[in-house]
């Protein structure tokens, strides 16, 4: 299955949907060792389509929320042997749905990528193996600089 992500220049868009001081996350099978990792629902941009359309597709599939796409807050490289992506992440806004573990409509069954969905606590996320890592280092600190309300201390929770 990594071979599907192999040897091209990869594009792909992720959201950040922020509820209760808490992100919304995938954990799946990293393509490039094997790791259960957590990041951001998201995925590839596919032909003609623009980076919100695709965004806002692969939230959908992902997570079965409906999301409007926002401002670009990071832009990170993935670069391996193998792997070459180039990854956008986007603040989300909520449009409807329920939380959901959804799955990659391009992975057969036994294929899939993902398998857990949950709200982890911007106090938590040191507790997580989040990727990419710049989301681990900064995100709690620049969206509690963003918006009033959101706390330092866990035990509010």
């Amino acid at each position: 299955m990594a071979a599907l992500y192999e040897n091209k220049v990869r594009i792909r868009v992720n959201g950040l949907l922020l509820k209760n001081e808490s992100l919304l996350m995938v954990r799946l099978n990293s393509p490039l060792n094997g790791k259960q990792v957590w990041m951001p629902p998201g995925g590839g941009v596919q032909f003609g389509e623009s980076l919100s359309e695709a965004l806002e597709r692969e939230f959908l599939e992902e997570t079965g929320i409906k999301v409007s796409t926002g401002r670009l807050r990071y832009v990170h490289e993935v670069l391996s042997s193998r792997i070459h992506a180039v990854e956008l992440y986007y603040d989300c806004r909520y449009v409807g749905g329920e939380a959901k573990l959804g799955s990659d409509p391009e992975l057969a069954e036994d294929e899939q990528l993902l398998d857990a969905l949950a709200y982890i606590p911007l106090c938590n996320f040191n507790d997580f193996e989040i990727v990419p890592a710049m989301i681990r280092k900064h995100l709690p600190t620049d969206f509690s600089n963003d918006y009033d309300g959101i706390r330092e201390d866990c035990s509010t929770f």
